[in-house]
């Protein structure tokens, strides 16, 4: 009888798997933070760091708190027999990346730890990649690329998302702006559970803001947090581009658009990556040679804004180009659509390129005034 009223009362189900993940976080989040301090568990700053003082870490925790309450409630939804996997896909992403925060793992077991995830959501599932739809010519694929494929997804999706929680509120707020995106696809799809699954993440990381922005109680979300995050984000990625042509054209997606589509839904963490590793490479040849040269370190050094504004801004960028992006969908074909979007990934390089110059050019002039300023205070 409950099974039947949430399956009748989706605006009501979707109320309450929102507020059961909130809650869920926002309760646990106290007593993760008082532990945390307690047994001296901080992050400490370094030379990188955008926090001056040593905070505390595994936010993350509550995460996995709120999907694991949270999923129970979405099981009369789950018409691929997918749940238990997500469920225990996180599991494994949770506890690799809470070693990773207690005392730190190779980056191969990090990527092991993502494959045998991606193994697992793939197991007794509907969830597979089937088709290309049309996309460079190519529509069925085999099962073993499927899987190599999705693999890959889920490696690029999770390490991306990793690299934009470098400043307080970004990865919160980029990632609460992704998953709306998905939600309002796969709400025009009919594809309710996966609805509900976005709306769940977007319970806990707005609960986890909350604390994230705090001068006095804030917390990070860790390895920990950022791996469960993207492990769902790929999960929600495989699943659209797993969509069949009925299921695209009911979202209003032209399925040979799709790709771009799905780059769009997941901007900032695709161009950030892509742009910094190709700006590594070029410079000293080592794309994972860590740097402040990521966009959120760029705006705050140059523009001297606030983490929370940096933030926002790069949320809005992820909206405006998603909007973009699908209203141009219907309208072009996929080769003309991928010029509109290499011109906005073009123009953003662009304008990111002459603020760092900008910038480094500001603090060499100032490195030359302190030398001389040095040599004449000793005469």
């Amino acid at each position: 009888m409950i099974t039947n009223f949430f399956s009748e009362n989706l605006a009501f189900t979707a109320a309450f798997v929102f507020f059961v993940s909130l809650f869920a976080a926002y309760f646990t989040l106290p007593s993760i933070i008082y532990v945390v301090k307690q047994k001296n568990l901080m992050d400490k700053p370094n030379e990188r760091s955008s926090h001056k003082e040593k905070t505390p870490t595994l936010g993350g925790i509550s995460f996995f708190v709120s999907v694991v309450f949270t999923l129970f409630i979405l099981r009369s939804f789950d018409a691929d027999n997918v749940g238990i996997n997500i469920l225990a896909g996180v599991g494994v992403l949770f506890f690799v990346g809470l070693k990773d925060d207690l005392v730190g793992v190779n980056p191969s077991t990090k990527i092991i730890g993502q494959i045998i995830a991606t193994l697992i959501l793939f197991f007794g599932t509907n969830l597979k990649i089937i088709s290309l739809d049309g996309f460079l010519g190519i529509t069925n694929i085999s099962y073993w690329f499927s899987v190599l494929f999705s693999c890959g997804m889920v490696m690029a999706i999770v390490n991306s998302y990793n690299l934009i929680d470098g400043i307080n509120g970004s990865a919160s707020m980029v990632g609460m702006v992704i998953f709306a995106s998905f939600a309002y696809l796969f709400y025009d799809a009919e594809m309710y559970y996966y609805v509900f699954l976005s709306i769940l993440c977007i319970g806990f990381l707005l609960a986890f803001l909350r604390y994230n922005l705090s001068s006095k109680k804030r917390v990070f979300m860790g390895d920990t947090g950022s791996m469960i995050v993207g492990f769902l984000l790929a999960v929600l990625a495989i699943k659209f581009f797993a969509l069949d042509t009925t299921s695209l054209e009911s979202a209003v997606i032209t399925p040979t658009n799709k790709v771009w589509v799905l780059l769009a839904i997941i901007f900032i963490p695709f161009f950030d990556t892509s742009r910094v590793f190709t700006t590594r490479v070029i410079r000293h040849g080592k794309p994972f040679k860590a740097d402040r040269t990521h966009i959120h370190h760029i705006l705050i050094d140059y523009l001297k804004i606030t983490h929370a504004q940096a933030s926002i801004l790069l949320a809005s960028i992820n909206l405006i180009v998603f909007i973009i992006i699908l209203l141009l969908n219907r309208a072009l074909p996929s080769r003309w659509l991928c010029v509109v979007f290499i011109a906005i990934y073009a123009g953003l390089v662009g304008v990111l390129f002459y603020i760092n110059r900008s910038y480094q050019t500001r603090k060499s002039k100032q490195k030359i005034r302190h030398v001389l300023d040095d040599i004449l205070r000793k005469k």
